[in-house]
């Protein structure tokens, strides 16, 4: 039964007299939609019923409500709230809450903590939180969060047991940043959020992260800079550092990733600010990057060569940049003992064509000690192999006639 929607499930109490408490005892809850039923107030009573009718001490496993609105949200507005804490207080190990409504307009969550020692995995999605429900250390299980359309609403977010966070298309704050703590978290996914870029704490045993920012990132200036461009009217210059105690702002939080992937729209300047003061990622084996290390020299490409001494694995995805963040040659601080080398296995580079941009990045990669046979280029069309005996001027002149691959 606990793989039945709970509707159906109470529905097998007309079987026979043994079927007709066995919907009390279901280890799974679950409510999908809010189409067939005459009106969302009969929904809400068969809700409420169904969670104050479960047997007491009957395990429940999983709670999962999907509802789906073609108007606003048509209940009390904290009616999700309570469903919410009702399934905490029935010892839910697996809690999903999902709303979407047209217009998408997240619903409020009361201003408390989320309080459950069984709660071990939570996916929220449509909802808006504030400081109360974002301090997790009063579910000392959970483990897994997801948040996914999400108006964050708090300054802070904290949670000493999590392991496992996935963000996307959450909305933060515009002009302050929320501080993010998970001290125990191994696997991270930012993808695609809205707002300032959260404030990351140190994460001792992260291994595994992956971000996307992309135009929805306020995280960018007005006026072109990928510094403090000095404008009191640019938005994404004025307060960026704001808490003043902090330099580096995301990258700092992610330094014991071994596999980290950072994807940035090109305009979007934060990683390029953090590196100045993000220190080595010494744990780091594999790194994806896509346009944003191009500009404005690619001195973020030369950083990493620099400062990840175990680096194995090496990927760059090279698209259209605009012209004015790439129009400059600029110097890539070579080391006198290059390290890169000394654990780099392969370094692949995807692009539409082989132009100026990718002679730049081979030039980097040449300076700082990485051998041809260890870089291929994958373009439309046509694969590259560099060859171990091969000149870097020889490089050039090969990767010059690729441009006209077919």
């Amino acid at each position: 039964l606990s793989l039945l929607p709970s509707r159906d499930a109470v529905r097998t109490c007309a079987l026979a007299r043994r079927w007709r408490d066995l919907w009390r005892s279901v280890p799974a809850v679950r409510v999908a939609g809010a189409r067939g039923w005459a009106s969302f107030d009969a929904l809400a009573r068969f809700v409420d019923s169904l969670l104050r009718l479960r047997r007491g001490g009957a395990a429940l496993d999983a709670c999962d409500f999907d509802l789906r609105f073609d108007g606003a949200f048509p209940g009390e507005e904290l009616q999700g709230d309570t469903w919410i804490r009702r399934a905490l207080r029935r010892q839910v190990r697996a809690l999903r809450f999902a709303v979407s409504t047209h217009p998408r307009v997240p619903i409020p969550l009361s201003d408390s903590p989320l309080v459950s020692h069984n709660l071990t995995t939570l996916e929220l999605r449509g909802v808006q939180g504030n400081d109360q429900v974002l301090d997790f250390s009063s579910c000392p299980s959970l483990v897994d969060l997801k948040m996914k359309d999400c108006y964050v609403g708090g300054l802070e977010m904290w949670s000493p047991s999590l392991k496992h966070l996935s963000m996307t298309y959450c909305v933060f704050y515009c002009d302050y940043r929320t501080r993010m703590d998970f001290p125990s978290l191994v696997t991270f996914k930012f993808n695609t959020n809205t707002g300032r870029t959260p404030l990351l704490e140190t994460m001792p045993s992260l291994a595994t992260a992956a971000v996307r920012l992309d135009h929805f990132c306020h995280d960018r200036c007005a006026n072109g800079w990928y510094d403090d461009c000095g404008d009191a009217g640019c938005k994404g210059c004025h307060d960026y550092y704001r808490p003043d105690e902090y330099d580096c702002v995301f990258l700092e939080g992610l330094t014991e990733a071994t596999d980290l992937t950072l994807l940035a729209y090109s305009k979007v300047y934060l990683f390029n600010r953090d590196l100045k003061w993000c220190s080595t990622f010494s744990k780091l084996k594999t790194l994806f990057l896509n346009a944003w290390f191009v500009a404005p020299d690619l001195s973020a490409l030369a950083w990493f060569l620099q400062h990840a001494p175990l680096l194995e694995r090496l990927f760059l995805r090279v698209s259209k940049v605009p012209k004015n963040l790439v129009g400059m040659d600029g110097s890539f601080n070579q080391l006198e003992q290059p390290f890169a080398a000394s654990h780099l296995q392969i370094v692949e580079i995807y692009c539409r064509e082989v132009d100026g941009i990718i002679l730049k990045i081979l030039k980097v990669l040449n300076a700082n000690g990485v051998p041809l046979e260890k870089i291929s280029i994958r373009c439309s069309g046509c694969e590259l192999s560099m060859n171990a005996h091969a000149s870097y001027y020889a490089v050039v002149n090969m990767c010059c006639r690729a441009k006209h691959c077919p």
